[in-house]
């Protein structure tokens, strides 16, 4: 089947949330799959974000789902292993990135720096694709 449907197996592993402090993802385990993408869904902040306000949003991996470290630029495949929202305009888009280490487990992780008093709603949304076995549904 071509179809992306039965060919990427799409999980939320953080259900969207006005986020106050750091938020961390439940594990995606790459087990049958080849391929990766962890995408951040970030709405309008409540807060005015800036140089001194801003969310980092970044991916971890690990080869035992025990010790979790992050990624290198080697393991993105679009080089960059974290992205910053400090303004309002780098708000309300979603953010993805794609894995292509080596290790089985993923999490994704977004961190607050300064003071954040409203928040912002983050959710994230992890897409396994290539399976050993199809469909993934």
């Amino acid at each position: 089947m071509r179809d992306l449907y039965h060919n990427v197996l799409a999980t939320q592993v953080l259900s969207p949330v006005v986020a106050t402090s750091t938020k961390t993802s439940s594990t995606v385990d790459l087990e049958g799959f080849n391929s990766a993408s962890i995408v951040f869904l970030v709405g309008a902040s409540g807060d005015t974000l800036s140089t001194s306000l801003y969310w980092t949003l970044s991916i971890q991996h690990s080869a035992d789902n025990v010790t979790y470290t992050p990624v290198a630029t080697t393991d993105i495949n679009a080089g960059n292993i974290s992205s910053v929202v400090n303004s309002s305009g780098l708000a309300s888009t979603a953010y993805s990135f794609g894995y292509i280490g080596a290790n089985r487990y993923l999490q994704a992780v977004a961190t607050p720096t300064g003071s954040v008093s409203s928040g912002i709603p983050i959710g994230i949304l992890a897409l396994r694709g290539t399976p050993s076995y199809r469909p993934v549904i």
